[in-house]
């Protein structure tokens, strides 16, 4: 078994997100008729419906009167949650399962890059260097923290450093970019991805149930979540949690970790003493493609709803319609759609098993992040 099929064998792919490595995000092979994608598809849009009716359920914590925000649990969390729920207590067929692969491999970047039409660029004026000095700084606290509590903890060195730049950057795309990098085996490849990706599940509700005792703004929170949450999908979930605005600003926040993946590659091969003659085109090789598509569609989008290019369409009858709205809502139901399908393909007791000094490492390592974050974006925003 590959160390690809190992890790994907577990669940921990599906919480991946294709957020850089080609080598942990190819797309799932289709085999027979596009019919076989049906099941899965069909299951994931139906718990997206189940999770979009119980968000509004008269009832806590689905509805929270008086409160800052009254639904405070989005849809797309609900829908992860759900499918968690659903794929650990029901065995799903492998045409279920490959539908459910499908989603989360194409519906996830689109959906990224449609919630580039609701980013209001200016939340950010005054503030945008700022905020990338900021992004720097908490990444790395994440790095050196993974490597602290890694070793308090009795981890390896190299163990260590997967889960700081797990961390840091994108959780598994990180940690299978730099891996061979470090030269580090497969049973610290698999502890630090399964760890990494856990924690990333508990930083996800543990920024939505922060909602509920501490009143944050919509750019302070959506940063908030984007500069400490390892994976895309968790981000925007979160995000959208407190609404469009706040999502958008996550996820901003959050590509710019991601398209910082490169220089972290770039570095591990220094600190490693990769980077030596006879290196160099592996090293180039490796960093072909490091940084998604969706990081520059996003990008392109923004800047064009910048340049005011995204207009609000009127019909002859008076009706009008807001394209960067109707970027926004698709958005949020295709990211809803596939955390449903993600939350069927997630082992919770594979990645359980990761191993408690690099669940506690990863767990205090995501600590000191969010803290430091917390207080330094106070500051920024």
């Amino acid at each position: 078994m590959t160390l690809y099929e190992l890790i994907e064998s577990q669940g921990y792919l599906s919480l991946d997100s294709m957020e850089g490595s080609l080598e942990v995000h190819r797309p799932p092979s289709l085999e027979g008729s596009k019919w076989a994608l049906a099941p899965g598809i069909l299951l994931a849009a139906l718990l997206t419906v189940s999770a979009a009716l119980l968000s509004k359920a008269p009832f806590p914590p689905f509805t929270m009167k008086g409160a800052a925000l009254e639904h405070p649990l989005g849809v797309s969390v609900l829908a992860i949650l759900l499918g968690l729920v659903f794929g650990s207590t029901v065995k799903l067929s492998k045409r279920v399962k490959l539908g459910c692969k499908w989603v989360a491999y194409w519906l996830i970047p689109v959906a990224i890059v449609c919630l580039g039409g609701k980013m209001e660029m200016a939340a950010l004026q005054g503030v945008a260097g700022k905020m990338v000095l900021g992004v720097i700084a908490i990444m790395a606290v994440a790095l050196g923290g993974g490597v602290i509590f890694g070793r308090l903890f009795g981890l390896g060195k190299r163990t260590s450093y997967l889960l700081g730049v797990g961390s840091a950057v994108c959780g598994s795309s990180a940690v299978m970019a730099v891996a061979p990098v470090t030269e580090a085996d497969d049973e610290e490849v698999v502890l630090a991805v399964g760890a990494v990706n856990l924690v990333g599940l508990i930083a996800m509700m543990a920024c939505v149930v922060a909602l509920w005792i501490v009143p944050l703004d919509a750019s302070f929170y959506g940063a908030w979540a984007g500069s400490t949450i390892h994976a895309v999908p968790q981000v925007i979930a979160a995000g959208q949690s407190h609404g469009a605005d706040a999502a958008s600003m996550a996820t901003l926040v959050k590509l710019l970790r991601v398209s910082l993946l490169v220089p972290v590659v770039i570095g591990t091969a220094f600190v490693f003493g990769r980077a030596k003659n006879g290196q160099k085109g592996f090293q180039k090789e490796r960093l072909v493609g490091v940084v998604p598509w969706f990081v520059w569609g996003f990008a392109i989008v923004v800047a064009i709803k910048a340049l005011g290019w995204l207009p609000e369409l009127v019909f002859e009858n008076g009706n009008t319609v807001d394209v960067s709205q109707v970027m926004s809502d698709v958005s949020k139901w295709l990211l809803a759609l596939a955390m449903a399908a993600i939350g069927f393909q997630v082992n919770l007791k594979s990645m359980a098993k990761s191993g408690g000094k690099a669940m506690l490492a990863a767990v205090c390592t995501w600590g000191v992040m969010a803290a430091s974050a917390f207080l330094l974006l106070g500051l920024l925003v």
